[in-house]
Order: C-alpha cells, then sequence, then structure tokens
C-alpha cells in the first residue's frame, strides 16, 4: 500500500510540475505575442513620429529660404534705392512750414505757408535705415510665427488619438477629475 501511495505522491508531484511548466509555458508565449504587438505599434508609431519630424524639417527649411529670398530683395531694392539717391537721380524731402512764404532752400511757399525741403543722401541713407532694420524685424518676427504654426501643426497632428486605446481628452466642461474609486467603481459596472 505504501508503495501505491509513494507513486501516486510522485506521479502528483511530476503531473503538477508537468502542468506548471506547461502553463508556465503557455502564459510566456501569450506575454510574449502581447510584447511583439505592443512593439509592433510603437515601431509604427515611431515611424509615424520620425516621418512628422522630416516632413516639420523640411517644412522649417522650406520657410528659411523664403525668408533668406525675401531679404536678399529687399536688400537689393534697398540699396537701389540708396545708389539712386547718392547719384542724385532720386530725392526724399520733407514737408515744411515756413513763417514768411520762403522755404530754408529758397522755394516759394503755398498759401498755406508749406514747402518741402530737401534731404541729403547721409539724412535721408539713416531715415531709410530705420525702416529698413524694422522691415528685416518684422520678416524675421514672421518667420518665427510660421515656423511656430507649422510646429504646432505638427504636434497637434502626433497628439490626435489614432489608436485603440489612446485616451481622447474631454472638453473643458465635461472634464471630471479621475480618481482612483471611479476607476474601480468603472471596472466593476
Amino acid at each position: 500500500m505504501r508503495k501505491i501511495v509513494l507513486a501516486a505522491l510522485i506521479a502528483f508531484i511530476i503531473g503538477t510540475l508537468a502542468g506548471y511548466r506547461t502553463g508556465s509555458a503557455v502564459s510566456q508565449a501569450g506575454h510574449d505575442r502581447y510584447l511583439a504587438q505592443q512593439a509592433r505599434q510603437e515601431n509604427a508609431r515611431l515611424a509615424e513620429v520620425m516621418e512628422n519630424n522630416r516632413t516639420l524639417h523640411h517644412e522649417i527649411s522650406r520657410l528659411q529660404a523664403t525668408r533668406e529670398k525675401e531679404n536678399k530683395d529687399a536688400q537689393e531694392k534697398y540699396h537701389a534705392l540708396l545708389a539712386r539717391i547718392a547719384r542724385g537721380d532720386t530725392r526724399l524731402s520733407i514737408p515744411v512750414r515756413t513763417a514768411g512764404g520762403l522755404s530754408c532752400s529758397g522755394r516759394a511757399a503755398d498759401a498755406a505757408g508749406k514747402t518741402d525741403a530737401g534731404l541729403d543722401p547721409e539724412t535721408a541713407r539713416r531715415i531709410l535705415s530705420v525702416g529698413h532694420d524694422g522691415d528685416a524685424a518684422i520678416r524675421e518676427l514672421n518667420q518665427c510665427i510660421d515656423q511656430y504654426r507649422a510646429v504646432r501643426e505638427r504636434f497637434e497632428t502626433l497628439r490626435s488619438p489614432k489608436r485603440p486605446g489612446d485616451r481622447v481628452e474631454k472638453a473643458s466642461g465635461d472634464a471630471k477629475p479621475e480618481t482612483a474609486a471611479s476607476r474601480t467603481a468603472a471596472q466593476h459596472t
């Protein structure tokens, strides 16, 4: 009788160990499949992020090239205007009001006592440089704004939920703080 009980006990232990190993192998295979699925999803997400990054890089490069062209065109126009002023082909003048009927340049004033005074080329250059510098700053600021918008658009594309299980943010009026108790209650319903 002892031998039968001992044989049954040994058979039970061997069966339990074999079952444990088989169950462990099945569980490990399921976990491996889950990890492989997660890796595939993350690889797909990484590829999407990398593509968005490439697109953003191209967009930023395009914006910089556009700005460089605009700056070059503005520089050429500015220097051409300065050259015309220096040669005397173009004159800059400012309106002035006279008290005695003649301006300081010897021109006759109109009935309201207004005439214009011509600017020397150096004064004209200094005045124009203020506007030129301001225009350059505006172009730079516009490029910064365009780059910000491009980056924001790309990040909004990345943040939009596309995969099952991704969270969708609630509208601000519908937002309720989530607590551990509310999550537990939701799981049991």
